[in-house]
């Protein structure tokens, strides 16, 4: 059932039209500053608090209901796969990973070293004081960071216990945890 319903979301994501990626994405090294670039001509940057209803459906240009085809279109081929949870699949990108199961995305995660990250079309620092700012108090924290959760989706920002830096923000369904 799962994978029926997996099958016609794909369908009817394709049929959406949101591909975003310029056509010089799937040559260029740095896929940070590709992504960037691909945005900077209509800057979104969130001024006041970011609303809990938007949800987080997009994370650097992706979303849970996409297939890793999409993933290239937008950022070319990954420097590396590796195995990940679920007999799954990691395709890591410079500035991205993304987790998948039978080519489907089940986790995004956009590690510190891009220095910021693209939640629904707004650009934001990776810096754990700013994302509370912009998107309020989260709805859970722990150890290792915080997040929030909307519709079944969970966005959580990794920080580092002893530093407090962000090491990474990850998009994923919180209902698989």
């Amino acid at each position: 059932m799962f994978t029926i319903m997996m099958m016609l979301t794909g369908m009817l994501s394709s049929l959406s039209n949101q591909d975003y990626a310029p056509s010089y994405a799937a040559s260029a090294p740095d896929t940070t500053a590709v992504y960037r670039a691909a945005y900077q001509a209509q800057p979104q940057t969130p001024t006041a608090a970011y609303p809990a209803s938007s949800g987080y459906e997009t994370l650097n240009g992706l979303t849970l209901q996409d297939r890793i085809e999409k993933v290239g279109r937008l950022y070319g081929e990954p420097s590396e796969r590796v195995p990940a949870y679920m007999a799954g699949e990691e395709y890591r990108y410079g500035g991205l990973n993304v987790g998948t199961y039978e080519k489907w995305i089940y986790y995004i995660s956009v590690p510190s070293s891009a220095e910021s990250f693209n939640l629904n079309g707004h650009e934001l620092p990776m810096d754990g004081q700013r994302i509370r700012e912009v998107l309020g108090e989260p709805d859970f924290t722990a150890d290792d960071g915080f997040g929030y959760e909307h519709d079944g989706q969970a966005l959580k920002v990794f920080v580092d216990p002893s530093t407090g830096s962000v090491r990474s923000v990850d998009l994923f369904d919180s209902t698989s945890v």
